[in-house]
């Protein structure tokens, strides 16, 4: 009976001692957050800002790339089709009427 009562003792104990050392480890990695926090939102802010920039630069380049009647509007960062002047028709496709 004596064998069966230190046996039960022992794992209450490590339990326990595993239970502290888990709270331990949550308080340790709450704190971590909290002080890099605003570095890690930082970061993360300026990839996503460099991703959009290089984004809006390959659309430029593209944009430049389908030839002279494609404009880059700065505003809405989009390639517009202006067309052939001396055409009414604005159709990218070279399309026309046929009259």
């Amino acid at each position: 009976m004596r064998l069966v009562l230190l046996n039960t003792k022992k794992k209450a104990q490590s339990l326990i001692e595993y239970a502290l050392i888990l709270a331990m480890v949550a308080v340790v990695a709450i704190a971590a957050l909290q002080l890099l926090g605003n570095n890690i939102g930082g970061a993360l802010r300026g990839a996503a800002d460099t991703v959009g920039v290089g984004a809006e630069n390959a659309g430029r380049n593209a944009c430049k790339a389908m030839g002279e009647g494609f404009d880059w509007n700065e505003t809405n960062n989009t390639c517009d089709y202006k067309g052939d002047s001396s055409s009414d028709n604005n159709n990218p496709t070279g399309g026309g009427s046929g009259t």
